[in-house]
């Protein structure tokens, strides 16, 4: 458990340290869904169910909010009352920004581990920049079993064709894909 819980931490240090902005807890648990689905290794770090927002893992909630190995590593800033979707931002403190280039340059020396660097920075880059919105498209449409328990999915499939056009205008998915998910619009 506790070699599980300092590597979780340690894969979220990387993970916020790749792009050094705030990002939304919706798009930090969405990232690394999407990296637990294309890096088999982390399975065993973390779980996700389906959840109101699509993909949830508690393990990344408890980290967020209270870590163990990492404190002061970053902070939390909790979500206005209006915003129903972001729940709220993390972003690293110095001592967090000290702490990564450490670690990062620690996992560098790794071969296994360059991979997942590469994943991880290549997910921050090309998600950070979709809205909340867009961000769960794509989510509910490549995973639709995701949709199950989702209290937002109606929202989104509601504004499918006018999300993915952005999606489209800015090159982040193909008119095939613009298809797909606007099918039976």
């Amino acid at each position: 458990m506790v070699d599980r819980l300092k590597a979780l931490e340690n894969f979220v240090l990387l993970t916020l340290g790749a792009i050094d902005r705030p990002v939304s807890i919706l798009h930090l648990e969405k990232e690394v869904f999407l990296l637990w689905n294309f890096h088999p290794d982390i399975h065993h770090y973390l779980n996700f169910v389906k959840h109101y927002k699509g993909p949830y893992s508690e393990e990344i909630s408890k980290i967020i909010r209270n870590p163990f190995y990492l404190n002061n590593c970053w902070e939390y800033y909790p979500p206005p009352p209006s915003d129903e979707l972001t729940g709220g931002y993390v972003e690293l403190t110095d001592t967090g920004r000290q702490e990564y280039k450490k670690f990062y340059s620690e996992a560098k020396k790794r071969e296994s581990l360059l991979p997942l660097l590469s994943g991880i920075n290549m997910v921050r880059e090309i998600y950070d920049k979709l809205s909340p919105e867009e961000l769960l498209l794509l989510i509910y449409s490549t995973y639709p079993e995701y949709t199950e328990y989702s209290k937002i999915y109606n929202n989104i499939k509601r504004k499918r064709v006018s999300l993915a056009k952005n999606l489209l205008k800015v090159g982040l998915i193909d008119t095939e894909r613009f298809e797909e998910i606007t099918i039976d619009a």
